[in-house]
């Protein structure tokens, strides 16, 4: 049976990973701010931009895990913006959970991991295509791809694979404010589908990059995104200001 840790499993994908991956057998552990609300899941509470918390937590779980998910992530919906609007507070907020939480994660649990394990950090389609007015978001989740591969290289020499799955828009609390805006002013999001993603959706894709029948994807930048980085149609474009005479 494998055994997998999942930051951020107490909501949105991380909780729908965890479900999955402790459906189908897996020993789960979940480590967030909050208990997981799962039967079956062991919690483990702890901040992943705490580097003295998540060295505890790696002794408290200890070596063996098969499987690393990286999920922990926040998108400032009232704060962020382009630099003239960003706030240095926010910018800091979401690099230090984003990016810097990601790689302390990756730091404090990766000498656990067996060797031919697996690690899949949690990208988003805003690394892969502009999103206006999300500077700060947008910034740490390509950075987050590039360290992506950079840790595949890194960490072949053991057999450990690590990919990213970069989600489009998901059912999740954390773009619940965004879909009620939409739906307010009666639009879609541009979605090829038209619908977002459910949860479930992403976390089968994650499951998949853990299993052995991924065993040699590495490296690897994978949009789960209903064609959305696909398309250009029907994206939302800012209106240019006119030249002043």
């Amino acid at each position: 049976m494998s055994r997998v840790l999942v930051t951020g499993g107490a909501s949105g994908i991380g909780l729908a990973t965890a479900q999955l991956l402790l459906d189908d057998g897996a020993e789960v552990v979940s480590l967030d701010r909050r208990e997981s609300p799962l039967d079956g899941v062991r919690s483990v509470v702890a901040d992943v931009t705490d580097a003295a918390a998540l060295a505890s937590a790696a002794d408290e779980i200890g070596p063996g895990l098969d499987g690393l998910v990286c999920a922990a992530g926040i998108w400032d919906v009232e704060g962020d913006g382009s630099p003239s609007r960003l706030s240095l507070e926010v910018w800091e907020r979401t690099l230090a959970v984003n990016l810097t939480g990601t790689m302390l994660t990756v730091r404090a649990f990766v000498d656990g991991l067996a060797d031919d394990g697996a690690i899949v950090t949690i990208g988003s389609v805003a690394a892969l295509s502009a999103m206006p007015g999300r500077d700060a978001y947008t910034a740490t989740k390509g950075a987050i791809t590039a360290l992506t591969r950079a840790w595949a290289i890194d960490y072949s020499r053991r057999g450990i694979r690590v990919n990213c799955v970069c989600p489009g828009p998901t059912q999740t609390p954390m773009i619940e404010e965004l879909l009620r805006v939409a739906a307010e002013q009666d639009r879609t999001i541009g979605l090829p589908q038209q619908r977002v993603a459910e949860a479930p959706e992403i976390a089968s894709v994650i499951a998949f990059l853990l299993s052995p029948a991924a065993s040699y994807v590495s490296g690897q930048i994978l949009a789960v995104d209903g064609g959305a980085t696909a398309a250009l149609a029907g994206l939302p474009f800012p209106r240019r200001r006119p030249r002043e005479a």
